[in-house]
């Protein structure tokens, strides 16, 4: 049985959706995560999806200005998460914050998590993207009133009822096409905005996370447009059910970036990427590396077999209750169980999963236990696909996949006798009765000397770049 991915990448080379577009705008790229998405959905809940604040969104507005206070030479341009992690009294993005400290010559640009940011932080040469983004939201609304909205939404129905037939209703598919035809006006605007500046602060290098979130596909455009590398750094679980990373075209994306840089040797085969291989560099994951080293000599206080729960947007109803029915197959006294929440679900996970209140489960929101402690207190984990797993396999957990939809998220940690799939709650009951211990090299998914690598390899990358732009002012 094909996957979801399979699926669509046949028809993606069939139709050729990755050179449709109007006036430039590329819509399927923009879309196609979301049409994968609209097919993998569970049971899942929009994360993340509280109400706007208008008067905040006012203040970020008015306050926060896209430019630079300061024009200085700049090397790197760092786009960092705006999911930042709560750690040692600051705000840090765990990817990008340890690296920009490395080169002062640099500056970051952040979006809204939320509609929101999180304070305080330490980061500096910061610039939030606020002005922009709220802007292309009104021009978008604006332009729905006065422009060709509706024949854009159409077209693009035309042409992806075609393509998805079979794969997506007819209300799913104009659902979509409403959407990029929305995304047109978003792009148009933004586009010309981080075109400005960009060439503002003028980087060598941009580096960034989450490259399919839109407005870094778009940075990516101009950038290719500019001469400019980009980088992207691994953020999370990526592999062949990863429609982000997964491409039939063997040309060029424009929206994708030059270069990855990977958590481990483990992730150079797992995914079709647009890229050479030569472009994916593995150089590890300096904060999992350092978290990983603060907790080695933990001592646990609670000696209960402990079963931790990695929750996922995904699994959103059947993941609480598995861990209802385990709590009701085992003895508290004897059996803990922790269940650490997506950080889109922090703020309204009584509304999604309901069914966790008062069951005598340790619910772990954004100021509990720490990701990395609640490793450091468990035996077992038990998730899906998110990366989290992968960070539990360093902690040496017993590790459960859940495959209700057996769609094969972490088949190969299966495979290779890493991972244990199971279906029901008796299948957890029965691991944790029979003890079994999973002996695998960590460095295969996490690479060593993870800050090092990645600063020599951000040097090394910008002295070629800076010896290219030599040779070519000496050719004029």
């Amino acid at each position: 049985m094909k996957s979801i991915v399979e699926k669509l990448l046949e028809r993606e080379a069939q139709y050729q959706l990755c050179e449709k577009e109007i006036n430039g705008f590329q819509y399927w790229q923009y879309e196609r995560f979301n049409v994968y998405r609209c097919m993998r959905q569970v049971d899942g809940a929009d994360l993340g999806k509280g109400k706007v604040n208008v008067w905040q969104l006012l203040k970020y507005y008015l306050c926060n200005s896209d430019c630079l206070k300061e024009r200085k030479p700049i090397d790197f341009c760092f786009i960092s998460h705006p999911r930042r992690q709560f750690v040692n009294g600051y705000y840090e993005c765990i990817y990008t914050d340890a690296l920009a400290k490395k080169f002062p010559a640099s500056v970051t640009l952040e979006n809204f998590f939320a509609k929101d940011h999180f304070h305080p932080i330490y980061s500096k040469n910061i610039i939030y993207m606020d002005r922009p983004i709220i802007e292309s939201e009104i021009y978008e609304k604006l332009m729905g009133l006065f422009s060709r909205k509706k024949g854009i939404a159409d077209q693009i129905y035309r042409e992806l009822a075609t393509a998805l037939n079979g794969l997506l209703t007819e209300e799913q598919i104009m659902k979509i096409a409403r959407h990029a035809a929305s995304d047109y006006y978003r792009y148009k605007y933004l586009r010309m905005r981080f075109k400005r500046i960009l060439k503002q602060i003028n980087p060598k290098i941009v580096i960034e996370l989450v490259s399919y979130g839109p407005k870094c596909m778009i940075v990516n455009e101009i950038c290719k447009d500019m001469g400019i590398l980009t980088i992207e750094l691994q953020h999370g679980w990526l592999g062949k059910e990863h429609m982000a990373y997964n491409y039939a075209s063997k040309g060029t994306i424009r929206q994708f970036p030059n270069k990855i840089c990977l958590f481990g040797d483990y992730y150079k085969t797992r995914a079709a990427f647009p890229i050479s291989e030569e472009n994916l560099v593995v150089t590890g994951f300096p904060y999992y590396e350092r978290e990983l080293q603060k907790y080695s000599e933990y001592k646990r206080q609670d000696t209960r077999y402990t079963v931790l729960f990695l929750s996922q947007g995904m699994y959103a109803k059947s993941l609480p209750q598995l861990a209802v029915d385990l709590r009701k197959k085992t003895k508290e006294e004897e059996v803990r169980i922790l269940y650490k929440l997506h950080p889109g679900e922090y703020s309204n996970w009584e509304q999604t999963s309901p069914i966790l209140q008062g069951k005598g489960i340790e619910i772990i929101g954004l100021k509990d236990m720490p990701l990395y402690e609640c490793f450091a207190n468990s035996d077992m984990q038990i998730g899906a696909y998110s990366t989290t797993i992968y960070e539990g396999l360093g902690f040496g957990l017993r590790t459960l996949i859940f495959d209700q939809n057996s769609e094969k998220y972490a088949q190969e940690l299966i495979e290779e006798g890493i991972a244990e799939r199971i279906e029901s709650v008796d299948d957890i009951v029965e691991k944790i009765r029979n003890e079994e211990i999973a002996v695998y090299n960590t460095n295969y998914f996490w690479k060593e000397n993870a800050l090092h690598n990645l600063e020599q390899t951000l040097r090394d990358e910008l002295d070629q770049v800076m010896q290219s732009s030599s040779e070519e002012r000496k050719g004029k």
